[in-house]
């Protein structure tokens, strides 16, 4: 039988060594070929596996925001927004609750109120931290007279006390004091923990609270302390381990947001959905041993996900926004995430609270025992009046209407998004979206309003960004074409790692506040005058900034005089940023650099007393330096100043507004208009002792891209070199050249250098000896087969002496 040799041996002999000599040269360059192949694509994966990137990309940029204001504290103050309004802001934090001025962050006032030595030494026996073991105010209410109410945690201990405001008639304009009416025990109002979420809502002179009743965390409720009404004790169907995000007041109702263990997919596995519940303001309970039950607690899910065949969702929701009079509509915007353990992903949805209402007058959903499914309920089967309707007397109702709400409460709808689809979506391996701030209804310049949505990360970055209706003027909220994001900047706020917990926007002030667990610092709601050319301006898409076509600056319109639809103002919201670069002029091209020092006229200082449009000379080069500088650069990383006159006009000089606390001001704004990496901005350095022109800076910028290309293209060149090295390595390491006897000829005319010509060449009786035991010396041997190869039809008829084999029989049968 014919056997045919492996090319590729798995014995100590890689190679057959009988191989053909012109098969060799074929399978080193294949194997140099393999190799280099794979460590291309090594590289590659190497290089994807980096390349993980924000799904949308911000117009503006900055390493660190310029900071108005800020106050410094520790990280166990946990700083909680209490009440707010457009001047002033209160701050629960540790033993202390603030009132602070938002504009430089100054401090009006103050309570104190310390946890008791006795309450301390107990919290300790308990076994919490030292740093647990304080009051945290976490409730702030305004009672009727100009009374307050603050609850804290007392140490594990909660308590509540009633202040009234003492005037000092002697001293009138002295600050108000308070003294304390009433100290009362908080179980149920307050949490004991500070880092527990919980929430609350005051409304009609009573407190609405969402939190836990016990030491261990393990009673989650929703209480009210007017007839002192609770969720149903232990019933994983009305809560289950649920956080709490936030609360509101609406038609009569009061609505709690929080994410919980869904109790119908327990059948399934273990998740977390998030949900509304809704509890009417005028239920006064059951009767008889239901009196401090709900008689109206109803919840429903929220659908926050990426539509299609198979939706993506986002879960676990984070924070809500107050309600929003958005037009006819009224919205809460909510923030969303992934689970911990799954892909890095958060997304911002908005809700309409007639779909949450709607949502609740739907069909109920239950199960009918722990092995069934969940589903929903049948109409006939649902008693009058409908249960969780609010009804004047609650406690006229029948014990089959409230045990059915009370064995029933979850809906079988779930409520709906604003257009279907979240309104912003963000997948990032290093951080995930932790609180919101809307600045409601900014009139644009058109006369169009719109939402200027902020979002806070747990890295200290601000999101901002917008949605534009696409659709006809008659567009609604149903289609979930009509809507646009525009996203238009990512500031870093607050140090990396440090989580953004609230925002607070205040429009007349133009200010933004920032509060984490140890840090208040307030910023600029927006960043107009940075932009310094028109295309910038209009590619921003801000409804807060709009280009002066007289003045050729991009201005703020709340502090412009300007009235909306003139013409001296440009500003394109509903257009690509590229169309909205068209809009420009020509003769708008001219323009300065604001920076932290005089203005700037392409590397030259301009003369105070010279018209700066006038004082330009047009040549090539400033031309091209005119591209640079308009299309790179907004206010420009570290450019120095030529002078130290400061009273060169066009220049902005901040001051400190901060009073007594830190004002720490940071000038070195370094905002882009190109769509850049954050964390290259973040890698880069400013010395602001360097002292260099601006065409300098622009050279710089370009010798550092060329320098990108090139360190990859020789990434590039030494990945191949590294490659063919080892590919030559491995082959002269594994693979012998073929010897002169493995080839087909006679060893005395055989050329080793060239292949086979011609199948008639090969002489198949060589190689057969491998059968023999020849009885003399092998060169007489091959003198005596070069002799007999002259005629190879007489060479046919004589046999070697030695025992023929079976292949050699073949062989001579096929000549």
């Amino acid at each position: 039988m014919l056997k045919l040799q492996p090319l590729f041996s798995i014995s100590s002999n890689r190679f057959n060594k009988n191989m053909p000599g012109a098969q060799w040269p074929l399978i080193k360059g294949r194997r140099t070929c393999i190799t280099l192949l794979l460590l291309i694509c090594v590289a590659d994966l190497i290089n994807f596996s980096s390349a993980w990137m924000p799904d949308v990309r911000p117009d503006l940029q900055t390493k660190q925001d310029k900071i108005l204001a800020k106050i410094v504290g520790n990280t166990t103050d946990y700083f909680k927004i209490l009440d707010h309004d457009d001047k002033t802001i209160l701050v629960g934090a540790r033993d202390v609750i603030y009132n602070i001025s938002i504009n430089g962050l100054r401090e009006n006032n103050r309570i104190e109120w310390s946890s008791s030595a006795a309450d301390r030494e107990l919290c300790a026996l308990k076994g919490k931290r030292e740093s647990d073991c304080h009051n945290y105010i976490r409730v702030f209410a305004r009672l009727p007279n100009d009374m307050i109410m603050v609850c804290g945690t007392n140490s594990y201990k909660p308590r509540c006390r009633n202040y009234e405001p003492v005037v000092d008639e002697v001293h009138p304009n002295a600050p108000i004091t308070y003294a304390v009416v009433d100290d009362v025990e908080a179980q149920g109002k307050c949490p004991y923990s500070p880092v527990h979420n919980s929430t609350y809502a005051y409304a009609d002179g009573s407190l609405y609270s969402a939190t836990v009743a016990d030491f261990s965390g393990g009673d989650p409720l929703i209480y009210r302390d007017r007839e002192n009404l609770r969720t149903e004790q232990y019933d994983l169907k009305q809560l289950n381990q649920p956080d709490f995000v936030g609360a509101i007041e609406r038609n009569g109702y009061v609505m709690f947001f929080f994410r919980e263990i869904a109790m119908e997919f327990m059948n399934f596995g273990k998740t977390i959905y998030s949900r509304v519940g809704r509890v009417c303001k005028n239920d006064r309970g059951g009767r008889n041993t239901l009196s401090k039950t709900w008689t109206s607690f109803l919840k429903a899910r929220l659908n926050c996900s990426v539509p299609g065949d198979y939706p993506f969702y986002f879960d676990e929701i984070q924070a809500i926004s107050p309600v929003i009079e958005s037009g006819p509509n009224a919205l809460v915007y909510a923030i969303f995430t992934t689970s911990v353990n799954a892909i890095p992903g958060s997304a911002v949805c908005a809700f309409n609270i007639d779909d949450i209402m709607e949502a609740f007058e739907g069909r109920f959903r239950s199960q009918k025992d722990s092995q069934s499914q969940w589903l929903p309920v049948q109409e006939n089967q649902v008693p009058e009046p409908r249960p969780g309707q609010c009804v004047p007397d609650s406690r006229t109702l029948s014990s089959i209407a409230v045990n059915f709400v009370k064995n029933h409460p979850l809906m079988e709808s779930s409520v709906p998004s604003v257009f279907g689809r979240p309104l912003l979506k963000k997948v990032h391996l290093l951080h995930r979206l932790t609180s919101i701030a809307v600045d409601p209804q900014v009139q644009a310049l058109n006369g169009d309003f719109h939402d200027v949505i902020y979002a806070g990360t747990d890295d200290g970055k601000i999101t901002k960004f917008i949605n534009i209706p696409t659709a006809s003027s008659g567009a609604t909220y149903d289609d979930e074409s009509d809507i646009k994001t525009v996203f238009i900047s990512e500031l870093q706020v607050l140090p990396l790692g440090i989580p953004v917990r609230e925002m607070v926007v205040s429009s007349k002030s133009n200010t933004l506040l920032v509060v984490s667990d140890g840090t208040i610092v307030t910023v600029p709601l927006h960043h107009c005058a940075h932009i310094v050319d028109c295309a910038s301006c209009l590619s921003l898409q801000d409804p807060n900034c709009a280009w002066d076509q007289q003045t050729h600056e991009c201005k703020s319109l709340s502090f412009s005089n300007h009235k909306f639809g003139t013409k001296s103002f440009l500003q394109s919201l509903n257009s690509t940023k590229k169309a909205a670069k068209s809009l420009c002029p020509k003769s708008s091209n001219r323009g300065t650099v604001i920076a932290d020092g005089p203005v700037l006229n392409f590397g030259a200082p301009i003369d105070n007393n010279v018209d700066p449009q006038i004082n330009t000379q047009h040549n090539p080069e400033e031309e091209l330096a005119r591209k640079h500088v308009y299309t790179n650069v907004a206010s420009v990383n570290g450019i120095p100043t030529i002078g130290n006159d400061i009273n060169s006009p066009g220049i902005e000089i901040p001051t400190a507004v901060g009073g007594d606390f830190l004002n720490v001001f940071n000038d070195e704004n370094k905002i882009t208009l190109q769509s850049v990496d954050p964390h290259d901005l973040m890698n880069s350095v400013n010395d602001p002792l360097q002292s260099t022109a601006i065409g300098e800076e622009q050279k710089l910028q370009l010798a550092g891209k060329s320098f990108y290309w090139g360190f990859g293209a020789l990434a590039l060149a030494l990945v191949f070199i590294i490659g063919m090295v080892v590919g030559l390595h491995v082959s002269k390491r594994n693979c012998k050249p073929p010897s002169i006897h493995s080839s087909h000829r006679n060893q005395f005319n055989a050329n080793p250098t060239f292949g086979l010509k011609h199948g008639k060449d090969i002489n198949l009786l060589m190689n057969t000896n491998h059968y023999c035991h020849p009885g003399k010396p092998s060169l007489d041997l091959e003198k005596d087969r070069s002799h007999e190869c002259k005629n190879s039809t007489e060479n046919l008829e004589k046999e070697l002496p030695c025992k023929t084999s079976t292949l050699t029989k073949v062989k001579r049968t096929y000549i």
